[in-house]
């Protein structure tokens, strides 16, 4: 999975150079590029690590077998295992013990939500919606705006990633209540339905290993039941006959 810092709207994209100093991804103060953290907001800036060594090999081969929804579950750096859900709308890893919290939407849209029953700031949510409007990069756009008129909200910088297979998504990553965010926005059945991915975790450190494995196995079953021209739960559509 690449990932690219976007310029944001509000940023000179002009400039004939590129300069020696960054915007932190947290707080958005420039700071040297050299450092690894903000002196700032404390934040860790590299978030996004090339996979490299042993343990990037081990990234590869869980991404490969979820790419194809293995019926085991796969192991991440030695520590984390990630199951698999499939359910009749979306198909998704699941980090270990988080709950089904049996969220619903209107026909057209597919929604699911797990958490982590022992903390609640450990979670994952797909909504996935036939005819999203706007491009997943807009999309992500109104969700910065939004983020910059919630108080208490920190929000860092807009990313372009590519997953594997060349799907192109994008990220805003932010902070709210001490609790780590990553949203994610991609098309998904040849641009048909919209995906927005949203994981939160109380750690940086959680955030960042999952944020290199869930968003890009979370897809929705595009002949799935809430993705039909027929709304099934409508009780004025006649059941065809047996």
């Amino acid at each position: 999975m690449s990932v690219e810092e976007e310029p944001s709207a509000d940023v000179d994209a002009t400039e004939e150079q590129p300069p020696r100093t960054r915007i932190c991804r947290i707080c958005s103060v420039e700071i040297n590029a050299a450092s690894a953290r903000c002196p700032y907001c404390g934040a860790r800036q590299f978030k996004h690590q090339p996979i490299l060594g042993w343990r990037g090999a081990l990234v590869c081969m869980i991404v490969a077998a979820a790419a194809v929804f293995a019926t085991r579950a796969l192991e991440h750096g030695g520590r984390m295992t990630f199951a698999p859900f499939l359910g009749s709308n979306l198909a998704l890893l699941l980090p270990p013990g988080y709950q089904d919290l049996n969220a619903t939407s209107q026909h057209g849209t597919a929604t699911a939500s797990f958490a982590d029953p022992g903390n609640a700031a450990n979670s994952e949510a797909i909504v996935a919606t036939v005819g999203e409007s706007g491009t997943p990069r807009s999309r992500m756009e109104r969700l910065e705006r939004t983020l910059a008129n919630t108080p208490g909200a920190v929000r860092g910088s807009l990313f372009r990633v590519v997953f594997p297979g060349g799907l192109v998504a994008f990220e805003v990553p932010y902070t709210e209540d001490r609790i780590d965010y990553a949203v994610f926005a991609f098309n998904a059945c040849g641009g048909a339905i919209g995906v927005r991915v949203t994981i939160s975790a109380s750690r940086a450190s959680s955030l960042d290993a999952l944020s290199l494995v869930l968003p890009q196995n979370a897809q929705p079953r595009c002949d799935g039941p809430a993705f039909s021209r027929v709304d099934r739960a409508d009780t004025s559509v006649p059941l065809a006959p047996r």
